[in-house]
């Protein structure tokens, strides 16, 4: 598997985690926090990787990764992470950003290779299992900046519904036997992650 050098990673570590009631970036899944977990697996497959949050206000240990935090305002969700990072790999000579969620412990280890193949002369792809979308999982050209300024500002915050008005590339991975998309919202999901980590060692 060859590695573009031309793609930065990027960690989705921003949200509000309202159903958790704490920081997801800062959960511990078998004794590993879920930022550690998604570095360690994102990191082989990016020459750079950055952290993107809402602000600082809540410290988290990035292992001295950078940390990129949303524009000023109110919480625009996962789209304005992406912007942040974006923003962040133009002005570090990047092309493309792939960007991954925090609280998806078992994302793909061949998630940059897939989408680069699915994203080949397109603006952007994004992940898809089961027939469903992970658009959160995308590989997107920093010269979409212009484009997803402006979507955001028409008070539009759905990565799904901003991958699909750009014919985003699909890039398709099987969910069985388990779905690597799997995300924690919950205690139930924890639990189920744990479950997942005993049976299969993803």
């Amino acid at each position: 598997m060859t590695m573009r050098d031309d793609i930065a990673g990027c960690i989705l570590a921003g949200g509000q985690s309202r159903r958790m009631g704490e920081d997801k970036a800062q959960l511990v899944l078998d004794g590993v926090a879920l930022l550690d977990l998604a570095i360690d697996r994102l990191r082989p497959q990016v020459p750079t990787l950055i952290v993107n949050r809402h602000d600082l206000k809540v410290p988290v240990d990035t292992h001295g990764l950078p940390v990129v935090t949303d524009a000023a305002g109110d919480h625009q969700g996962p789209l304005a992470g992406l912007l942040a990072a974006l923003d962040w790999a133009g002005r570090h000579g990047f092309t493309s950003v792939a960007t991954v969620a925090v609280d998806t412990p078992f994302f793909p280890r061949d998630l940059v290779t897939k989408l680069a193949g699915a994203a080949q002369g397109l603006d952007m792809a994004v992940a898809s299992s089961g027939g469903r979308l992970h658009p959160v999982f995308g590989l997107w050209k920093v010269t979409l900046v212009p484009a997803l300024v402006d979507f955001i500002q028409g008070s539009r915050r759905s990565m799904h519904d901003w991958a699909l008005s750009h014919g985003a590339g699909i890039a398709e991975w099987s969910s069985l036997p388990y779905d690597p998309f799997f995300n924690i919202n919950t205690p139930d999901d924890m639990d189920m992650a744990l479950r997942l980590r005993g049976e299969f060692q993803p």
